[in-house]
């Protein structure tokens, strides 16, 4: 059975990027389905929270539980809970949450962190109580902090498989990322119209990139021509296309993976 093509990264909102807009800005891309985590810049964020679950289903779209804020109005230190219904999700999105803005390799923000505010915040226990949660349910945790930060929650949690999303665009710079991370085999990275060329992805992996646009922030289509403009086998382009996202899945939802899993 053929794989679905789907996009590692879609931002829902109840009104500035509704489901059923994205839906057919996918479907005219030729993209299946995707995960969806809410809009960071959303007007209403605390409500947009449960959008992606409202509009979940079994063979996708899936659901991200988002937690973070908007990293141009103010990001969320305050304390979190592990969600009572936390098993229907499918993967955690943690962006903003402990970083005041996003990392564009120090070109617009400082990245710089004192040593111990940084162990203080990436060993809060709720945080961390957080992680392991959607961990032992299968999900993969997708990152966006600071660089210090990034590093840090890795290193501090090996068994959790990590996304970086944009190719480390927004986590320090995607070559600053990609030379510190390609040697972690539990780090994933979503393209969302990144640095991704073949140089790139042999040195990474193939089964460790996810086609993503990180739609409304850019075009499904453009996304999905990256990457099949890559000079690779098609079982490599497969892969990065929907295969590899259907594996960080919980075993739960992979109804349409691959014979066996």
């Amino acid at each position: 059975m053929a794989l679905p093509i789907i996009d590692a990264r879609v931002h829902v909102s109840r009104t500035i990027a509704p489901w059923p807009r994205a839906r057919e800005t996918l479907r005219r891309a030729g993209i299946d389905t995707a995960l969806l985590t809410a809009h960071p810049e959303s007007p209403q964020l605390s409500d947009d929270i449960t959008l992606p679950l409202d509009v979940a289903g079994p063979d996708g779209p899936w659901a991200a539980l988002y937690v973070g804020g908007n990293p141009f109005s103010g990001h969320r230190r305050g304390p979190i809970r592990v969600p009572h219904d936390l098993e229907r999700y499918h993967a955690l999105h943690i962006r903003c949450f402990l970083s005041p803005s996003l990392d564009f390799g120090a070109a617009t923000t400082s990245s710089t962190w004192e040593p111990e505010e940084l162990q203080a915040a990436v060993g809060r226990e709720d945080l961390g109580a957080l992680i392991e949660a959607a961990h032992a349910l299968g999900m993969a945790v997708w990152l966006t902090e600071h660089f210090p930060v990034t590093l840090e929650l890795i290193d501090r949690f090996p068994q959790v498989r990590f996304v970086i999303p944009r190719m480390g665009a927004m986590n320090g710079g995607a070559a600053q990322v990609v030379n510190m991370l390609a040697r972690y085999d539990n780090v994933y990275f979503d393209t969302s119209c990144g640095e991704l060329h073949e140089a790139v992805v042999r040195r990474i992996g193939a089964q460790r990139i996810l086609l993503a646009s990180g739609h409304p922030f850019n075009d499904p289509a453009e996304a999905l021509d990256q990457v099949g403009h890559l000079d690779l086998p098609d079982d490599d382009i497969a892969a990065i296309a929907g295969g590899n996202l259907l594996g960080l899945l919980p075993r739960r939802d992979r109804s349409r993976g691959r014979a066996g899993e």
